[in-house]
């Protein structure tokens, strides 16, 4: 990739603008990088009698944004399926209660080479630039050395393992799947361990970490005809996933570090709190000044508890306890769809079972702040009137605090959401015909329909952040006409 620019201050006229009709400073600048890769792959697919299923693939890499000694990658994979539902001695003992069985397993790699800087993890480049005053009539030109680098980086490796298993069974009324993986993250391109600030730059970026991902799926559907004619069918699908760091070194679990062993990822740590009730409790309270900056504290402001009894409210050691975790647990959904004598139905829900979401510090001071967009649970805060107001009392000093994490503010983000409905009727052919219609539908459509959720008014559970667009509920009524 190749870039330049150029550009002059002070153009004599916005309708002529070209560097010449120009009278002020010039600045020119340009980019040269580059990177390449060089693959090859292969794939082979395999199958037996219907019966014995293998794909084997294989992928050999390199990437010129490693070390010459570490820029090969080898990653395999292969998949195997057994129909068992096929062998002639389990049909006979099962007297064909299934109609497929199968078991499928898999493994498999892939490598990263996605870096955070983007280009090359091993090189350390010089920064120039100009100084901001002027020495003997010149602004000065700077070097700046390069940061520290690991010479032996390469890429990052993920492998996974998958046992499954699909079945069918009463008449093809029933189907269901189900599948356990485990995901293995090693070698994570990230900084390694946080080293003294004496050092006076940023630690380099090394093949720092391992992480295993624990999953599984399970998915049902029923599907049947009665005997008047009305055609249903029922779905449900439920999923939970946790990742866990491995391996990093962090010996003390230091949460200044990016990771340390053990944490699950998307943990969230912070402070128990409260609010002020009167004068008497902020008097008798512990320093807590490191944290909401030491403001002369009125009722109404956050108190937060003092969990050793030390007297201080602070960070502690600022190492491993209790977190809460802001990563979605139990995904499910399940879906309903019937038809009968022309009219059609479908009903779509989908949810979370577990999740918690520490409030974006741009709500919390909604209240306070004309930057940020109002919503009715602003209102809810601390006054002699409204003791038991959710937010703080509303003062614009009061910000430190509420940019702590802290218990008050953290919601329980579970959810159930009506995702979609619909319901149609199709015209009998015999009446549309006459028409010269081949096909005539009415139908109402609705999407985000119902919501049963924990977070305030205006938040939606789906969003980490209330100020991104929301999702919308729409109703409809269409008509589908054929000719």
């Amino acid at each position: 990739t190749r870039g330049f620019s150029a550009s002059r201050d002070e153009l004599i006229s916005n309708d002529l603008p070209s560097m010449n009709a120009a009278t002020g400073e010039k600045y020119v600048g340009n980019s040269d990088d580059s990177w390449a890769t060089r693959s090859g792959f292969f794939r082979v697919n395999y199958s037996f009698a219907d019966r014995y299923l293998l794909e084997v693939n294989g992928r050999y890499d390199l990437s010129s944004k490693f070390p010459k000694d570490d820029r090969s990658v080898f990653s395999p994979s292969f998949s195997l399926g057994w129909k068992l539902s096929e062998e002639s001695w389990f049909k006979q003992p099962t007297n064909g209660f299934f109609d497929e069985l199968k078991i499928r397993a898999s493994y498999g790699s892939l490598a990263n080479q996605a870096l955070d800087n983007g280009w090359y993890a091993y090189l350390s480049n010089y920064g120039t630039g100009t100084l901001g005053y002027i020495m003997g009539g010149k602004q000065p030109q700077y070097v700046l050395p390069g940061g520290l680098v690991s010479n032996t980086v390469t890429w990052e490796k993920v492998t996974q393992w998958d046992l499954g298993l699909d079945f069918v069974i009463l008449q093809n009324r029933l189907k269901g799947t189900f599948d356990y993986y485990q995901r293995k993250t090693t070698d994570m391109l990230g900084p390694g361990r946080i080293l003294p600030n004496i050092l006076g730059m940023s630690e380099p970026l090394e093949n720092a970490a391992d992480m295993v991902t624990r999953g599984w799926e399970l998915a049902l559907t029923w599907n049947d005809q009665l005997d008047n004619g009305l055609h249903y069918s029922v779905g449900f699908n439920l999923s939970d996933t946790q990742a866990e760091i491995t391996k990093y070194d962090n010996p003390t679990k230091s949460l200044s570090s990016p990771y340390y062993e053990g944490q699950i990822v998307g943990d969230i740590w912070g402070y128990e709190s409260s609010l002020f009730q009167s004068a008497d409790e902020i008097a008798s309270a512990p320093d807590q000044s490191k944290l909401d900056g030491g403001i002369s504290k009125v009722p109404g402001d956050i108190r937060f508890m003092d969990i050793d009894g030390n007297g201080v409210v602070d960070n502690g050691e600022n190492t491993v306890d209790k977190p809460g975790n802001n990563k979605a647990r139990y995904r499910y959904g399940f879906n309903i769809s019937a038809d009968w004598k022309g009219f059609d139905l479908g009903i779509f829900f989908q949810g979370v079972g577990k999740r918690d979401l520490m409030l974006p510090y741009t709500f919390k001071w909604q209240y306070g702040s004309m930057w940020q967009v109002p919503t009715a649970v602003g209102n809810d805060y601390w006054r002699e009137d409204n003791a038991g107001g959710w937010l703080p009392v509303a003062r614009f000093n009061g910000s430190q605090a509420l940019g702590q994490n802290q218990t008050r503010y953290l919601l329980d983000a579970s959810y159930l959401r009506l995702k979609s409905l619909s319901f149609g009727y199709t015209l009998p052919v015999s009446l549309t015909k006459q028409w010269g219609i081949q096909k005539c539908r009415v139908y109402f459509t609705g999407e985000n329909l119902l919501t049963f959720k924990h977070t305030p008014e205006g938040f939606d559970p789906e969003l980490d952040d209330p100020y991104k667009y929301p999702q919308q509920k729409s109703l409809a009524l269409g008509l589908n006409v054929v000719f």
